[in-house]
């Protein structure tokens, strides 16, 4: 009979020499456990510096000559010169200082600091200015224009439609439709 301690050597001597081949040796000895010891630490570099973001500067040039939106959406437009909006609905613009408005469509909405000219053909519309605006010729039912300074002149050609200038209107209004609501506050 073989002694259990010759056994117990003769299958470990197998199973050391192959977990050798992957792990240290030092491991399996008591007391040798590796110690730790200190790694070359990487300090980042500094890669190049990213531009500071540009704020545009308000000038005399308008943002836009020309701009057509035509897919719905929520748009923010700068001062723009012609601004074309038309489409079947679920657009709205916000903009800066526009010279011509050109609205094609129902239910769509502009929100514009001021405007020169606005030409309106459609139904539902919605068309807000914080400032003046200067000629409004509204083609169409159920519109709803709402101007926070004075309005030049108006030709309503439609229904049910509501035009207000909180700094009143200028030079004429025309009404050729029925039940339009043309009204400055005071």
């Amino acid at each position: 009979m073989v002694p259990r301690r010759v056994l117990a050597i003769a299958v470990a001597l197998p199973l050391l020499a192959v977990l050798s081949g992957c792990t240290p040796l030092s491991l399996f000895i008591v007391g040798g456990a590796p110690t730790a010891t200190p790694t070359a630490t990487r300090t980042p570099v500094a890669g190049p510096t990213p531009e500071p973001t540009r704020t545009p500067s308000p000038s005399a040039t308008p943002g836009c000559v020309t701009r057509e939106i035509t897919q719905a959406g929520t748009y923010t437009v700068g001062d723009c010169e012609n601004l074309i909006v038309s489409g079947p609905g679920s657009i709205t613009v916000t903009a800066g200082k526009i010279g011509t408005l050109t609205v094609r469509g129902n239910s769509l909405q502009v929100y514009a600091l001021s405007i020169k000219k606005v030409d309106l053909q459609g139904q539902l519309n919605n068309i807000q200015t914080s400032e003046d605006l200067g000629a409004l010729v509204v083609t169409g039912d159920r519109n709803v224009i709402a101007c926070h300074g004075l309005l030049s002149t108006v030709v309503v050609n439609g229904n049910d439609n509501t035009v207000t200038a909180d700094g009143g209107f200028g030079a004429s209004v025309q009404d050729n439709g029925q039940r339009n609501t043309i009204s400055a506050l005071p």
